[in-house]
């Protein structure tokens, strides 16, 4: 799920290269992406925000949410 999650956040920084705001937004989730454990350091809250930021459907948020933290999906 990790990787899935990554290459939409690459998709992304090219899809907003001309949008200041939203690539340094996706920059910095690549960086917080980059750590395959960052979702058990990261309070649910952030969590379901960098979901958001990744253009995860908000039906699937808590679905996808417990595919990342049920294990280490490396």
């Amino acid at each position: 799920m990790l990787k899935i999650l990554r290459q939409k956040n690459e998709k992304l920084i090219l899809k907003y290269k001309d949008n200041e705001l939203e690539l340094k937004k996706q920059k910095l989730i690549k960086n917080i992406l980059s750590d395959y454990s960052c979702f058990f350091k990261m309070n649910i809250e952030t969590a379901y925000s960098i979901l958001r930021d990744l253009q995860i459907d908000e039906s699937q948020l808590q679905k996808v949410y417990k595919k990342l933290i049920e294990k280490k999906d490396l």
